[in-house]
């Protein structure tokens, strides 16, 4: 296996549901400079939402959720897709009981969604995740992913305290009008590089993931199931060994 469908296949398997596993490799990448927009292959959309008008929901979302200014962070490329373009290919390469999954997935109605990343210039001719990556339905215009990674995110601190696990994922959906069901929560029993990693259902069904980090509890990615896919077996397998419900009230 190729290091981009190594890299496709890490990020699809860490998905509670929805988001694409598109994967930006040196193949599609161009020299430009860091504020020009470039459209990358892509599957046609429905033409509601363009792709500069793409970019500045990406750049809003990152600054209102991040406090980041996305020039800072490179070039943006854009890309349409469907969670349809994954499962064919995923269904050849993981265990027969996701493949079995992915199948069952693969019969809803999934959405078109258009992918927005910055990429620094030096990063231009190198494989990629989904670094600095924001996720919008095409048809809603909700934000359903964003991933926005930076030093400043880096910690030594190992200790967990879930009261403000709670809070800050309170208040991160509350800038959404979105609304968390109660006890629902979980979080990992322990922090990778200073931050952690937390479940969660909104209170219209769908199921969350984000990853926090402990320097300020400032949530770094989130990800809504918004095609309401099924868990895999194997992810379902790592949140029953690896969270814990938030001790909290």
């Amino acid at each position: 296996m190729n290091k981009k469908n190594i890299l496709v296949l890490s990020m699809a398997l860490s998905i509670v549901g929805g988001s694409t596993a598109a994967v930006f490799a040196s193949e599609n990448a161009v020299p430009s400079t860091k504020n020009n927009v470039v459209t990358m292959a892509s599957k046609a959309g429905n033409g509601k939402i363009s792709d500069a008008e793409a970019v500045k929901m990406a750049t809003k979302a990152l600054k209102d959720y991040r406090g980041l200014d996305a020039k800072s962070l490179g070039e943006a490329h854009v890309k349409r897709t469907n969670a349809q373009e994954d499962f064919k290919f995923l269904m050849g390469i993981v265990s027969k009981e996701d493949a079995a999954v992915l199948k069952e997935n693969a019969k809803k109605e999934t959405a078109n969604v258009i992918v927005v990343q910055f990429v620094r210039a030096e990063d231009l001719n190198q494989p990629m995740g989904a670094s600095n990556n924001i996720v919008i339905n095409e048809k809603t215009g909700e934000i359903v992913s964003l991933a926005a990674f930076t030093d400043e995110d880096r910690s030594k601190e190992t200790t967990i305290n879930d009261a403000k696990v709670k809070s800050a994922v309170i208040n991160f959906f509350g800038k959404q009008q979105k609304k968390v069901k109660e006890n629902t929560m979980k979080v990992s029993k322990s922090a990778s590089s200073g931050t952690i990693r937390v479940l969660c259902n909104l209170e219209d069904g769908r199921d969350v993931k984000m990853t926090i980090s402990l320097k300020n509890y400032s949530v770094s990615s989130y990800e809504i199931n918004y095609d309401r896919l099924i868990t895999l077996p194997s992810v379902a397998k790592d949140y029953r060994e690896n969270f814990r419900g938030l001790k909290v009230n």
